[in-house]
């Protein structure tokens, strides 16, 4: 692939930045508790921006590793020490150690918003506490954040409706019924051998085309496959899905779902592009991965971050192992 052909779709460059416990700010300010931590407007932008734009990342910072050493400072430098800031460092950092992440970590906005409910229920312990002189901020225990969080990360940032995704649900069953050759990423051969898992997947899914590939590849075994790289056939209906940009953009931009392309390819011993018949490219694969550990399991089973979750299980998918036992057609 020419370089001229590639797409920057964010994830190394920030296209919003703020200190980390400004993401708390955005939420208060949208349940209807303005942060007085966050300038309104500024609020606002950051919301109308993530909220039209799948795309968006943003990088969460703190001046915390910009503190001098003690003996930088004098007996005056304490005394006009601004107990705000140091309060607000406590909570950038509050919020980076419940989030898994660092100063300066870039993430698309759903994933931090969807990281941010699953891991704070509530702004109450790290913007407001009962200890005297760090009392915080009085609309810490308003319920504004928590009425949002209730709602989900839908309630903040971009999201496809229904209606869309049902229309191209509905133009991917007929482009796979009519095309030529499916064009697929390889990882997602292994995902169409684990929800058939030998024969007990037989219902289309809510999220992918893969059930329409499976009956046209049974159909006509012979049908060209294209392996890609990136979305492919079988993601037009996904609510992660950009049509705009033809990105992933589930939390992370599912950046592990990108490695598991390529660690196939390497399996396999090809390159995207490559072509050959349904049948040839299924034989090929069961002969080369002989479980999902493999790819899925990163080799030996370990999670390292919430990015790099496994899916199927560390030992493997028992699906993928039942289907290569007894075969895809």
């Amino acid at each position: 692939m020419t370089d001229r052909k590639t797409v920057d779709d964010g994830l190394c460059n920030a296209a919003v930045t703020v200190r980390a416990h400004h993401l708390l700010s955005t939420v208060c300010t949208l349940g209807g508790a303005p942060c007085p931590l966050l300038d309104a407007q500024r609020v606002r932008k950051i919301l109308d921006r993530v909220k039209a734009d799948p795309t968006v990342t943003i990088e969460l910072r703190s001046n915390a590793d910009q503190i001098p050493h003690y003996t930088a400072l004098g007996l005056d430098d304490y005394a006009r020490t601004d107990p705000t800031e140091v309060f607000n460092r406590k909570r950038d950092l509050d919020v980076l150690q419940r989030l898994g992440l660092v100063p300066g970590s870039i993430r698309r906005a759903r994933y931090l918003y969807e990281l941010l409910f699953e891991r704070i229920e509530t702004p109450d312990g790290i913007c407001a506490y009962e200890t005297p002189g760090w009392e915080g901020c009085a609309l810490a225990r308003s319920g504004a954040y928590e009425r949002v969080r209730a709602e989900g990360w839908q309630a903040v940032v971009y999201t496809r409706s229904d209606d869309e995704m049902r229309a191209y649900r509905r133009r991917n069953v007929e482009a796979i019924e009519s095309a030529d050759r499916l064009y697929l990423r390889p990882h997602h051969l292994m995902c169409l051998a684990c929800w058939y898992a030998g024969g007990r997947g037989q219902a289309p899914r809510p999220n992918d085309t893969l059930y329409e590939i499976h009956q046209r590849v049974r159909a006509d075994p012979d049908v060209l496959i294209t392996l890609v790289e990136g979305c492919c056939m079988a993601c037009d209906c996904c609510d992660g899905y950009h049509p705009q940009t033809g990105r992933c953009v589930h939390p992370g931009g599912l950046i592990r779902d990108y490695k598991k392309d390529l660690d196939v390819f390497q399996k396999l011993g090809l390159m995207p592009g490559a072509t050959m018949k349904a049948r040839d490219f299924i034989d090929l694969l069961f002969e080369r991965i002989g479980s999902t550990r493999e790819i899925c399991g990163y080799g030996d089973g370990v999670v390292r971050s919430e990015e790099w979750r496994i899916c199927g299980g560390p030992e493997g998918d028992s699906g993928y192992e039942a289907t290569r036992r007894a075969g895809l057609f």
